[in-house]
């Protein structure tokens, strides 16, 4: 994939205090590019693409991942927990609305929605020099990619604060202040481009165009955002359209274009909605051409993914070479996030790379602040029989290649976060390892959760001893989960989540979708000399307050969360 870095300016919020702002904006523009030219061509609007995917590349969108996802939950300690620093502060709950985490991972997500915004804001500006299906089918990806990656940033902030401004696609002084949607309508935004990106994208794309996000992506953060508007326990439509996706994503059931868009002829015309999306225009089309309809079938997934560990070139892999060099676009990866080595000392946002696996698999502690397994966790979750513990090393503890690890006595070391001797990059700062994002076992899990919500308890289970089938083969082991009624399946499938996806940054938000995460971080705190976790305030922490800095630039028209 074309990575090249396109840094778009941006419009400071601080235009607001400027005096004769309106007169400074309508002064004729005396370069050459302007937006009415400058997205005319495929070419330039894939460079406005890549510089939306840029932001997941930046140290500080993945610092922010990590610190939420992982460091605020109970799988994990660090070296970094004191109160006096602003990250003790975050992982204690006891903060402020100025903490700069939480105004960090605000912002940085709002970047990337920025530059989303420019993507699909002007993409009607392109101007085809020919009338090819294969033409417009480019176009169509580009602003398909831009709307995943939009719903992702918008996932990202509805997650952590509830509901946020929905800002326009152009944003002008007018509308430079925007209050607050409420989460139900954030979440029915990041549906609409999710659904769309669906329809848009090809099932998976590979080789050259390894690591484009792909129609798969799109069902898969698709099925994670119904999921975490519904309540276990309690039924809901967004668990039964979970069942549906499961079923088109992993049992290879038929999807139209039409049921995934929950497409309605009174909202939007379906030409008209095909024009939006850049489907080549009827009157275009020719004999040989194909015409979308309503009724058209998504392209199948059923055998773009699986559980099986094999490489991109379908070679048998181990279980943790999913999450080294040999692992990137493996058959297991939905959705992961391509980082290259500058290889010539760069740094930060001049940095393809990221210096997050090295920092946090520091073979010289205590250099680094960074996060450990507890012992605890390795005795209780995993216990002896399964075969995910030979994947976090205790200390002085040997990696795959060799390699010893300096982590504290008492703690355990993710495989998840090593990068091997012979994938090390030249420079400090700088590691061209991929972080994967979505997995396969991630929706597979999901659709075993949804499946037991809607009453599907033997199904659930089938789905759920898939994952813990596969693992078993690492040791020969033969324990599977047993049936049982729904609770009992319930609590299975989140100690399953908990033991596969553990230590890639989501737990913390998991726990609150699942609503008890007062009730395991308060437990976790009362088993830490420095109470880590115990003041969590039920009914509050589930949600992280909006930065001051944008109540107080909004004079008050952006509120804050209930309790701060």
């Amino acid at each position: 994939m074309n990575k090249t870095v396109f840094k778009i300016l941006t419009v400071s919020l601080v235009f607001l205090h400027i005096a004769g702002c309106a007169d400074f904006l309508d002064k004729e523009v005396q370069g050459f590019s302007t937006d009415e030219n400058f997205y005319d061509t495929r070419y330039k609007l894939q460079t406005a693409l890549n510089a939306t995917y840029d932001v997941l590349q930046m140290n500080l969108f993945n610092e922010c991942e990590w610190r939420f996802g992982e460091a605020c939950a109970d799988d994990v300690w660090s070296n970094d927990e004191g109160l006096q620093g602003q990250m003790g502060q975050l992982v204690h709950f006891r903060f402020t609305p100025s903490n700069t985490w939480i105004r960090d991972r605000y912002e940085i997500n709002y970047k990337g929605i920025h530059r989303a915004n420019q993507v699909i804001a002007n993409a009607h500006r392109v101007r085809l020099a020919d009338s090819e299906y294969a033409s417009y089918r480019n176009i169509r990806e580009i602003l398909a990619q831009a709307k995943f990656l939009r719903a992702f940033f918008y996932f990202n902030l509805v997650k952590t604060y509830g509901g946020v401004p929905i800002r326009p696609e152009i944003e002008t002084v007018e509308n430079m202040v925007i209050p607050r949607s409420t989460a139900e309508e954030v979440y029915a935004y990041i549906e609409k481009d999710l659904r769309e990106a669906a329809i848009m994208l090809r099932a998976r794309y590979t080789a050259g165009d390894a690591g484009k996000i792909g129609e798969g992506a799109a069902v898969a953060l698709l099925m994670k955002a119904l999921m975490y508007q519904a309540t276990p326990g309690e039924k809901s439509g967004k668990w039964e359209e979970m069942v549906r996706l499961g079923e088109f994503f992993i049992d290879g059931h038929s999807m139209t274009f039409g049921e995934i868009l929950k497409y309605d002829p009174a909202q939007e015309d379906w030409e008209a909605l095909r024009k939006r999306l850049w489907f080549k225009p009827q009157e275009l089309n020719g004999d040989t051409d194909p015409y979308e309809t309503k009724d058209t079938q998504l392209d199948p997934l059923q055998n773009a993914y699986g559980l099986e560990y094999k490489d991109c070139n379908g070679k048998a892999i181990g279980y943790i070479d999913q999450f080294f060099l040999a692992g990137e676009f493996c058959s297991g990866s939905v959705f992961e996030v391509v980082f290259k080595e500058s290889a010539d000392g760069s740094t930060n946002d001049n940095n393809e790379g990221t210096p997050i696996f090295s920092n946090h698999y520091d073979l010289t502690y205590p250099a680094n602040p960074q996060m450990w397994c507890r012992e605890e966790i390795m005795q209780t979750l995993f216990g002896s029989s399964d075969a995910r513990r030979g994947f976090l090393l205790a200390h002085h503890g040997f990696a795959p290649d060799g390699d010893t690890n300096e982590n504290p006595p008492g703690t355990y070391m993710p495989l998840k976060w090593y990068t091997p001797v012979k994938e090390r990059p030249q420079y400090e700062g700088d590691n061209g390892k991929n972080r994967r994002v979505i997995r396969y076992a991630d929706v597979v899990l999901m659709y075993a959760e949804a499946l037991n919500e809607c009453g599907f308890g033997a199904r659930a289970l089938t789905e759920l001893n898939k994952n813990k089938a596969l693992i078993n083969t690492i040791n020969g082991s033969s324990a599977l989960y047993p049936a049982g009624g729904y609770g009992l399946m319930r609590d299975n499938i989140w100690l399953e989540r908990r033991m596969e996806l553990c230590f890639e940054w989501d737990r913390f938000f998991d726990l609150v979708r699942q609503k008890r995460a007062a009730t395991v971080l308060k437990a976790f705190g009362a088993s830490r000399s420095n109470k880590r976790g115990y003041y969590f305030r039920e009914g509050v922490n589930e949600v992280f307050p909006i930065p001051q800095r944008e109540i107080d630039i909004s004079n008050g028209a952006v509120t804050q969360n209930p309790g701060y």
